[in-house]
């Protein structure tokens, strides 16, 4: 899939020079990496403590990957996040995944949507990049690219109809992910904003949704025990082991039990869904 995009910085029509984009009106070049655009703009201040950083150790993606590659399909929250979009995508239709990780929520939703549904999907991390290419890049419906999630993406405000969040910041600093979201859909355009924390709000997320321009939105919330393999177990624990070697918090508090022989984990989703 050729992707439509535009200069991040200007807004103005890219001219594809086959080895990247050229930007007339500004006179910007961005390259293309192994088949990846790479729009990646920097977010003056704030890149050098960012903690999304540890996304670039390439152990730690290939532990996350390991456990994404076994657990992604069985989690409750995200597999009602997958009907609800899917119901709502048609031939056209265009989708952002913001944070597409090592891509194996890309590939499920290249799946079940419908036929002629464009994905758009990117990550800031090249190792992660690379996992994604493994995981979903030969999908025609799924055109991968670099970009910061925090700074400028080469796309005109409301150029979709879905946006996808999940555990990925979008906008500036200071700017909500749900504000930054409703920009970048169309009238009519939904957003799909899922984490997994127990979180406590001032404001109810629907009720922010509605003061911030949303016409319509609901908030999910699942809470269940779900079994948890051995090699998933050791992936967690890799992960942990790494960030911890590099200064970051030794990983995700887990609640776990173990019945008849089995580990079983708490698992906690949340799931957001707006409408513009």
């Amino acid at each position: 899939m050729l992707g439509d995009f535009c200069c991040p910085v200007c807004k103005g029509a890219l001219e594809d020079m086959v080895t990247g984009f050229h930007c007339a009106p500004c006179g910007r070049e961005f390259e293309i990496v192994d088949g990846v655009p790479d729009f990646f703009i920097i977010e003056t201040g704030h890149d050098a403590d960012d903690p999304n950083k540890t996304w670039l150790d390439s152990e730690i993606v290939e532990a996350r990957d390991m456990y994404y590659s076994l657990c992604a399909r069985q989690l409750k929250g995200m597999a009602f996040c997958m009907q609800e979009i899917v119901r709502r995508t048609r031939p056209g239709c265009r989708v952002l995944e913001v944070g597409m990780g090592t891509g194996h929520f890309t590939r499920w939703l290249a799946e079940v949507a419908e036929p002629g549904t464009e994905i758009y999907a990117f990550d800031f991390s090249w190792p992660i990049i690379e996992k994604a290419k493994v995981n979903a890049g030969d999908l025609p419906s799924v055109m991968l690219f670099r970009a910061n999630a925090r700074g400028m993406l080469p796309f005109e405000d409301a150029s979709f109809d879905i946006v996808l969040l999940r555990l990925a910041p979008l906008g500036p600093h200071g700017v909500p992910n749900a504000q930054a979201a409703f920009e970048m859909l169309k009238p009519g355009g939904w957003l799909f904003e899922a984490g997994w924390k127990r979180e406590r709000f001032e404001t109810p997320p629907t009720e922010w949704a509605i003061q911030h321009g949303f016409k319509s939105a609901e908030y999910h919330v699942w809470q269940y025990w779900r079994a948890q393999t051995v090699q998933e177990r050791v992936a967690v624990e890799i992960e942990g082991e790494r960030l911890a070697s590099l200064g970051g918090p030794s990983g995700r508090e887990m609640r776990e039990k173990v019945e008849d022989g089995v580990y079983l984990k708490m698992t906690h989703e949340n799931l957001l869904i707006a409408q513009k």
